[in-house]
C-alpha cells in the first residue's frame, strides 16, 4: 500500500472512530436527557394529582352529598347513581379520575396499588410491594424513582389524611353513618388512623420516544459526519498529492547523489593510496637531506662558539677600560668639585675679613663713645675692646685660611691636569677595544646568523619531514574515509530506495 494510501487509511480511521464517539456521545446525553425529563413529567403530574386531591377535599363536597345520601337513603342502599355522586366528593377518587383520564393524552401508564385495597384490581404485585414496603418503613421518603431500558416510573405515597375526609370511610367503625359499622358506601370501616399508607401512585412513562429521537440524531451524526469525512479525506488527498510527488523527486536526487558520493569515493580512496606511496618516498629523501644539514650545522655552532668566546673576552676588556675611564673622569669630576668648594670657602673667608674689619672700626667707635661717657662707659668700654680683640683674630685666622686654600686650589688644578690627560689616554684604550669588541660582535653575528639559518633549515626539513609523514598518515585516512564514505553512500542508497518503496507501496525484490 502507498504510503498516500495509508495517511488517507489513518485519515478515514481517525473520522471513524470520532464519528463514533460523537454518535455515542450523543445516544448517552439523549437518552440521559429524556429520562430525566420523562421523571420531571411524572412528578408534574404526581404534583397535579396532589393537588386535585387537596382541592376537593377544600371544597367540602362530601359532607353535603353523603348528609344527602343518608336523608334519602335511611336503609343505607344506596343506588349506582348515588354512589358515583359520593364518590366524584372523595378526594383520592377524584384524583384517581385525572390521572386515569390524562394517561392516554400524555402518553403514560397511571397504577393505583394497595396492600389492602378494596378494588382487588389495585391488589399490589409482588414488585410493587417492595415498593409500597420501603414507603411503609420510611414514612419521610417522598418518592421512588425506577428506570429501565424500556420504562422510567415514579412512586408517590398515599396517606390517609382526617382533614381529607378519609377517615370517613376508613375511619373508626363507631363513626358509621349507618350505625353499623360500615361507611357511607357501604363497605366495612377499617379503624384506620391519620397517616397510614394505604396505597401508592404510579406514573408509568415508555422510553421509546426517547430512544427514536436518540436514533435520529444519531442518524443525522452519521449522515454530516460522513460527508465532512468525505471531505477531509479528499481535502488530505488533495494535500498530500504535490508534496509526495516532490519527495519522490527528492528520493530519486538522492539516489542520482547517492551513486556519485560512492564513485567520487572511490577515486578518492585509489588517489589516496597514490598519494600515501609518494609521501613515503618523499619522507625517505627528507631524512638523508636532514642527516647532511645537521654535520653543516654542528661545524657552524663550532665557529659561532669561539666567536662569541672572543666577544666576550673583548666585552670584558672594554668593561674593564670604561669602568677605567668613568672613575678618572668621577675623579676629575670629585677634583672640580673641590676646586669649587675651596674657591667658596675663600670667598666665605674674604666676607668674614669684612665683617672683623666692620667689627673692628665698630670696636673703635664704641670706645670712643665710652671714654666721652666717663666713668658710666667704662663698662661698655672693656666690652668693646675685647670685641676688637676679638675681630683682630678673626681677621688674622681668615687671611691664613685663605693663603692654605690658595695653596690648595693650586695643587688641586695641577691634579686635574694630570688626571685630564690619564682620561684622554683611558679614552684612547676605550675606542680601540670598542672597536676590536665590534668586529669581535660582526664575527659573532655572522656565525650566529649561520647557524640560525642552518638551524632554520634544519628544523624546515624536520618540519618538511613531519608534514610528510602527516600527509603519508593523512593519504592513509583519507583511503579509509573513503572507502568508510563508500560505505556509508551504499547504506545512503540502501536506505533511500527503501524510503521510495515504502513511499510508492512496493516491497522489495
Amino acid at each position: 500500500m502507498k504510503f498516500s494510501h495509508r495517511v488517507l487509511v489513518s485519515v478515514a480511521i481517525g473520522c471513524a472512530l470520532c464519528v463514533g464517539l460523537s454518535i455515542y456521545v450523543s445516544d448517552h446525553q439523549i437518552k440521559q436527557m429524556g429520562t430525566e425529563d420523562l421523571v420531571e413529567k411524572s412528578r408534574a403530574i404526581l404534583s397535579r394529582l396532589e393537588v386535585v386531591r387537596s382541592y376537593v377535599a377544600q371544597q367540602g363536597g362530601l359532607d353535603d352529598i353523603a348528609a344527602k345520601a343518608i336523608s334519602l337513603h335511611s336503609d343505607g342502599q344506596l343506588s349506582k347513581e348515588s354512589k358515583l355522586e359520593v364518590l366524584k366528593q372523595v378526594p383520592i377518587f377524584a384524583a384517581m379520575k385525572v390521572g386515569e383520564e390524562g394517561a392516554e393524552k400524555e402518553h403514560y401508564k397511571f397504577r393505583v396499588f394497595s396492600d389492602e385495597p378494596r378494588n382487588v384490581e389495585n391488589q399490589a404485585s409482588i414488585s410493587e410491594m417492595e415498593v409500597f414496603k420501603k414507603f411503609a418503613a420510611d414514612t419521610n421518603l417522598p418518592e421512588i424513582t425506577d428506570i429501565t431500558d424500556s420504562t422510567v416510573t415514579v412512586y408517590r405515597p398515599v396517606r390517609l389524611s382526617e382533614a381529607q375526609g378519609c377517615l370517613m370511610c376508613h375511619g373508626d367503625p363507631a363513626n358509621s353513618p349507618w350505625k353499623n359499622g360500615k361507611d357511607i358506601l357501604g363497605h366495612q370501616m377499617e379503624n384506620w388512623k391519620d397517616g397510614k399508607l394505604h396505597g401508592v401512585f404510579a406514573i408509568t412513562s415508555s422510553t421509546a420516544p426517547v430512544r427514536a429521537a436518540s436514533a435520529e440524531a444519531s442518524g443525522k451524526i452519521l449522515m454530516f459526519a460522513g460527508l465532512f469525512c468525505l471531505l477531509v479525506v479528499g481535502a488530505v488527498s488533495l494535500t498530500l498529492k504535490k508534496p509526495l510527488a516532490t519527495l519522490v523527486e527528492v528520493i530519486k536526487e538522492l539516489q542520482d547523489s547517492g551513486e556519485k558520493v560512492s564513485y567520487a569515493s572511490t577515486e578518492i580512496s585509489r588517489a589516496s593510496q597514490t598519494l600515501s606511496t609518494s609521501s613515503t618516498q618523499a619522507a625517505a629523501s627528507i631524512e638523508t637531506t636532514s642527516a647532511s644539514t645537521e654535520q653543516v650545522s654542528s661545524m657552524i655552532n663550532m665557529n659561532s662558539s669561539n666567536a662569541n668566546e672572543a666577544k666576550n673576552l673583548s666585552g670584558e676588556a672594554q668593561v674593564r677600560a670604561t669602568e677605567g675611564k668613568n672613575k678618572v673622569q668621577n675623579l676629575i669630576v670629585s677634583m672640580n668639585d673641590i676646586a669649587s668648594s675651596s674657591r667658596k670657602i675663600e670667598e666665605i673667608t674674604g666676607v668674614i675679613d669684612d665683617i672683623a674689619f666692620q667689627t673692628n672700626l665698630l670696636a673703635l667707635n664704641a670706645a670712643v663713645e665710652a671714654a666721652r661717657a666717663g666713668e658710666q662707659g667704662k663698662g661698655f668700654s672693656v666690652v668693646a675692646e675685647a670685641v676688637r680683640a676679638l675681630a683682630q683674630r678673626s681677621a688674622i685666622s681668615a687671611k691664613e685660611i685663605t693663603e692654605l686654600i690658595k695653596e690648595s686650589v693650586e695643587k688641586i688644578n695641577h691634579g686635574c691636569e694630570v688626571a685630564e690627560s690619564s682620561g684622554n689616554a683611558l679614552n684612547q684604550i676605550v675606542t680601540t677595544v670598542e672597536k676590536v669588541n665590534q668586529l669581535n660582535t660582526e664575527v659573532s653575528s655572522a656565525s650566529a646568523e649561520q647557524s640560525q639559518g642552518i638551524s632554520q633549515i634544519n628544523v624546515s626539513i624536520t618540519e618538511l619531514d613531519k608534514v610528510t609523514q602527516a600527509n603519508a598518515a593523512v593519504a592513509e585516512e583519507s583511503a579509509a574515509a573513503a572507502e568508510e564514505l563508500s560505505g556509508q553512500s551504499a547504506k545512503l542508497h540502501s536506505l533511500v530506495t527503501s524510503l521510495n518503496e515504502f513511499i510508492e507501496g512496493r516491497r522489495a525484490s
